[in-house]
């Protein structure tokens, strides 16, 4: 047995005598003292350690087969999937007016799913849903998904018998501003399977306010909470934020307000705070200029590690690392827009020359060449760098909004290489308990 190629190892001066261990592969995290480590160089790893080392993938039987098999991991995700994701854009109305929305000039002017389309694609849930599936995920979007509830509720209302009459599983995950989100809506949308919630809050008030305003101008970050304190036990709340380089330090003092209203780390699933993205298109005509282009830009790296630590700090989990497939890769992982047409990701709806067919016809395969699909197999650097399992290329998206086109892989080489051992101390300390002094 050896150790697999895609170790990141990690020594800090507060732990004298340890070494941190990071399987990129698994995501599996662990610490040993530096002879042991020595020893499994060599080699030498006791036969009591030696299975679950294997298990949590920092043994391998051999290097050259593990690369192998991280090259084709996707192809054993597919082969495997037990689930049909569908992302849902039911409507492109939105009652708040986002500086940097990605959908842009595309939303408004009353279009949203009718029920012929909804019917239709209860007839292509019916037919992708195969006997080897175990849970049907629908990923609700907007617009703002809340102002097509009763659109929602026509859906579930076909689809969650459809699904358990195979003995399968049936949950919602919504996408929402909050502004809509009271008590009723939640409860109602419980019977129906929804499983959580994502709301974003941009930082503290007035910037909230600036940057996610509602459609009159109207500031909306004290109803947003409001809401989210009175739901907060009824579902699960996944936060969300975006942040620039000079908003990044609001997120602490964001989440000790959000505290102060009741909304403690017992009440949060997770937060997930994220970079505001530079949305170039024209398709979009979206006028800002303040969000990043690539995750390579330097402010990033100290405005990540930041951000994770003040969420860390107060007792929020945060998501883990490990391996996350681009749905672009993923088979069946699709983006349904209002009208029936296909996409791979809902950050590609209305780029018709991404469309990957309809509801009615189907998916149209071609898009494996179209998005490029496996492209950093391709790549020497990608085929060679221990980080593939966390990166698999990057996003399309931004690949696509830096070149205009998504041939190329968005490299996060030089971003994980100054923060993914900061990181990795981060979840040592909070996530295990662990602290390094």
């Amino acid at each position: 047995m050896q150790l697999t190629p895609y170790l990141i190892t990690c020594r800090h001066p507060a732990i004298p005598g340890q070494v941190l261990l990071f399987a990129a592969r698994t995501g599996a995290l662990i610490q040993l003292a530096e002879e042991d480590f020595a020893a499994l160089e060599k080699g030498r790893a006791g036969e009591e350690d030696i299975g679950q080392l294997t298990e949590m993938g920092f043994l391998v039987a051999d290097a050259a087969t593990e690369r192998q098999q991280v090259l084709h991991y996707l192809d054993d995700i597919n082969r495997l999937n037990p689930n049909l994701t569908l992302a849902l854009v039911l409507g492109m109305e939105c009652n708040f007016a986002c500086r940097y929305c990605f959908q842009g000039s595309r939303k408004g002017g009353g279009k949203a799913m009718d029920d012929a389309t909804a019917d239709q694609l209860v007839a292509f849930v019916k037919e992708r849903f195969g006997p080897d599936k175990k849970k049907l995920l629908l990923q609700v979007y907007g617009g703002e998904p809340l102002l097509y509830r009763q659109r929602l509720l026509y859906l579930a209302r076909r689809l969650k018998p459809l699904v358990e009459s195979r003995g399968a599983e049936f949950k919602i995950d919504l996408v929402s501003n909050g502004s809509l989100l009271s008590e009723e809506v939640v409860e109602e949308l419980n019977v129906w399977g929804l499983n959580g919630v994502k709301v974003t809050l941009d930082g503290l008030p007035d910037n909230h306010n600036h940057f996610r305003p509602f459609k009159s101008g109207r500031p909306s970050f004290d109803i947003i909470v409001r809401n989210l304190a009175r739901v907060c036990g009824l579902t699960h709340i996944r936060l969300g934020g975006n942040y620039t380089g000079e908003t990044y330090r609001q997120f602490g003092p964001l989440l000790d307000l959000l505290a102060s209203h009741g909304l403690t780390p017992d009440k949060i699933e997770h937060v997930n705070f994220n970079i505001v993205l530079q949305v170039n298109d024209t398709l979009t005509a979206n006028e800002y200029q303040g969000g990043c282009a690539t995750i390579n830009e330097p402010w990033l790296r100290e405005a990540s590690l930041h951000v994770r630590e003040e969420v860390y700090r107060r007792g929020y989990t945060v998501p883990e690392l490990g391996p996350q497939p681009c749905a672009v890769e993923v088979d069946d992982a699709f983006t349904v827009h209002y009208d029936g047409s296909l996409y791979k990701c809902v950050t590609w709806v209305g780029h018709k020359q991404f469309q990957i067919g309809d509801i009615w016809q189907g998916v149209d395969e071609r898009y494996r060449e179209s998005h490029h699909l496996f492209h950093w197999q391709k790549e020497q650097k990608c085929r060679e760098c221990l980080y593939l399992p966390l990166c698999f290329g990057g996003c399309r998206f931004m690949a696509f909004q830096r070149d205009g086109h998504m041939a190329g892989v968005d490299c996060r080489k030089a971003f994980l290489d100054a923060t993914l051992q900061a990181m990795l101390l981060q979840d040592l300390r909070y996530r295990y308990g662990q602290r390094a002094s």
